[in-house]
């Protein structure tokens, strides 16, 4: 990793995180259980009455990351409508994927009586994840075990990959009652809708993940749309989905029915 690149890529989404949190109401750092990773930060448009919610998890490999500095990605959720947040979860090596996915149950479960609490949709939010966050959401909402997990109504996977038989012990433990070797030939139930993303230049094995996605879901009757953001590493590919007017970001307010 280009040491440069990361400083800049940290730089501008703390810079723009800071702007969409002087023009929209929030609450940052709400606690979900008791390790300080389980926390989560939670925006709102200037109406949250009916408003439906997009919850995503972030990227980082399953060894680092945070809910803060990604929250810019919401800005075109939140400028249509929607309530938009940002899940942390506990990270390797202390708790490894997929015992993780229990974080993601338990912070949807949070966010769901918070936002209903603020009039918002609380009872069938939308999922998302960039990376690893896209794993473990497809992990939670492809293989619910909670009613919050069961009642998905979207879910958006950005450069995910689901093969968990690869994972190095140091992220993924494969002798978790979670564990699956191949998500894709593992599903249980879609949501109504599912996007998948990838970059043009993502990581190799990122493409014929998002294929395979795709085709399963399809096989198990879903509906499912692919968008490939051009002239995107890795690290840029979610950048449709954080910018309004995209292709990308239009697709996901549909979904979300803010479009």
């Amino acid at each position: 990793m280009d040491p440069d690149a990361a400083e800049k890529r940290r730089t501008v989404s703390e810079d723009a995180t800071r702007i969409l949190r002087a023009e929209f109401d929030h609450d940052l750092g709400v606690s979900y259980g008791p390790h300080p990773k389980q926390v989560f930060d939670c925006y709102y448009p200037a109406n949250a009455t009916d408003a439906p919610v997009m919850v995503f998890l972030h990227g980082g490999g399953f060894r680092q990351g945070s809910p803060g500095p990604v929250a810019y990605y919401g800005r075109p959720i939140l400028e249509a409508g929607g309530v938009f947040a940002s899940l942390g979860y506990r990270l390797a090596p202390e708790v490894r994927f997929p015992d993780t996915t229990e974080d993601a149950e338990l912070g949807l479960a949070a966010i769901g009586e918070v936002v209903t609490a603020k009039g918002a949709r609380g009872n069938s939010m939308h999922l998302s994840g960039h990376s690893a966050g896209a794993s473990l959401a497809a992990m939670a909402a492809l293989r619910p075990q909670t009613p919050v997990t069961k009642a998905i109504g979207g879910l958006v996977l950005v450069s995910g990959m689901y093969n968990d038989s690869v994972r190095s012990p140091e992220i993924g433990n494969l002798e978790s009652p979670r564990f699956v070797q191949d998500l894709t030939k593992a599903i249980e139930r879609t949501p109504a809708n599912t996007i998948v993303i990838a970059g043009d230049h993502d990581l190799p094995a990122v493409m014929p993940a998002a294929l395979a996605m795709i085709e399963a879901i399809q096989h198990s009757d879903g509906t499912v749309e692919f968008f490939v953001e051009e002239d995107a590493d890795h690290f840029e590919a979610i950048r449709g989905f954080a910018t309004a007017g995209t292709p990308t970001a239009t697709a996901v307010l549909k979904m979300m029915g803010l479009a």
